[in-house]
């Protein structure tokens, strides 16, 4: 995942939000956000998603 804001991140400080700039999205995920992406893996709604890399990280692998 990209950027998140979590209690094991909270030392990075702004150093975290600087990083999370960067992306697309230009912001840091919520702990929820990548949680969510998880879910929907493996939940019966992504049977046929087969071989994949999800990247949940705010478009960074995409620029």
């Amino acid at each position: 995942p990209g950027p998140t804001r979590t209690e094991g991140s909270a030392g990075m400080g702004d150093g975290l939000d600087a990083l999370a700039a960067q992306a697309p999205a230009g912001r840091t995920a919520s702990a929820r956000e990548i949680a969510e992406a998880i879910a929907y893996l493996v939940s019966d709604a992504a049977s046929f998603v087969q071989g994949v890399v999800l990247p949940v990280d705010g478009g960074r692998t995409a620029v």
